[in-house]
């Protein structure tokens, strides 16, 4: 196949340096203050996080231009928008189910970021076995700062979840995760140990870092640095600082656009830094859902 991640970086061969460079992170917050690690967080989310998610108009138009298919900038650029607005309009309207869906859909794409490579199975497979992945890895998360979690959930849609609900899913996700690979693990080129391993690894993460320097941790080292080596090898061929820097300069509009109206709807609308987090997380949910379905999609191609 000719996916994203098919001519991307291959990530088993920087797993020790993710690893490295997972513990370093942890070893730092032993030292900084709450503020200081929730400050370093915002910076790595904003820059890495955002940017990994930038360029996905770029990707449709070299996709559409390797199949020699018509492509309208405008239109995808004016769909696009019109998608975000109405994921922000859903999560204004019917929050619950907004933040439900963002939930699904993350959970979709981590364990599709992290999976694709490592195991084959029809679409439905898949969409099941990636999902059950991902939620493991949100609700390892949720369960260890649940109060947290449960506060921003709370101010999101109203209802106050009791941490029981976030580890019976943990564990029901665990036992679908497990239980799919099982099935398939012949067709897989991956260690299940390994990858309990790696899973252990994150347990200690969320248990030792704060709720937001940990989903830092996960989200920039594990998910949207090797996202964004795939990005740029689809791209531009091969992984190197000249291409990394035409990357930048290619979604820095996009990067500087999504920025930029985060500030401004959060100094004029919300106003407030009490409610910044679940205010952000809202915010990077509208963007979230276009980026896992271009994603998705140049995955299956």
């Amino acid at each position: 196949m000719d996916n994203i991640q098919n001519k991307g970086v291959d990530f088993t061969k920087l797993q020790g340096a993710t690893l490295i460079a997972t513990f370093f992170s942890l070893w730092l917050a032993v030292y900084f203050e709450h503020d200081i690690e929730n400050l370093l967080a915002y910076i790595l989310i904003l820059s890495f996080g955002m940017l990994h998610g930038a360029n996905d108009i770029k990707l449709l138009q070299v996709e559409a231009k390797k199949k020699s298919k018509p492509y309208d900038f405008l239109r995808i650029l004016a769909y696009y928008i019109f998608f975000v607005l109405s994921v922000a309009g859903l999560f204004y309207l019917l929050p619950s189910i907004a933040l439900g869906l963002f939930i699904l859909f993350s959970a979709y794409h981590f364990g599709e970021q992290h999976w694709i490579s490592k195991i084959s199975g029809n679409p439905l497979f898949l969409i099941f076995f990636y999902t059950a992945y991902g939620l493991v890895i949100l609700f390892l998360l949720f369960a260890a700062h649940n109060t947290e979690v449960s506060d921003i959930i709370f101010d999101i849609i109203g209802i106050y979840i009791n941490n029981g609900y976030y580890q019976i899913i943990l564990g029901i996700s665990f036992f679908v995760f497990v239980v799919l690979y099982l099935t398939k693990y012949k067709q897989s080129n991956t260690n299940i140990f390994l990858e309990l391993f790696y899973l252990l690894v994150f347990f200690i993460i969320f248990n030792t870092a704060s709720l937001l320097w940990a989903f830092a941790i996960f989200f920039i080292l594990w998910h949207a640095i090797p996202s964004l080596g795939d990005q740029i090898t689809y791209l531009y061929g091969d992984l190197s600082r000249k291409h990394f820097i035409k990357y930048v300069r290619s979604s820095l509009i996009y990067w500087l656009a999504s920025v930029s109206t985060l500030v401004i709807l959060f100094f004029f609308i919300d106003g407030s830094s009490d409610g910044f987090i679940p205010f952000l997380f809202s915010f990077l949910a509208a963007i979230t859902f276009p980026h896992v379905l271009v994603i998705s999609g140049l995955n299956k191609n």
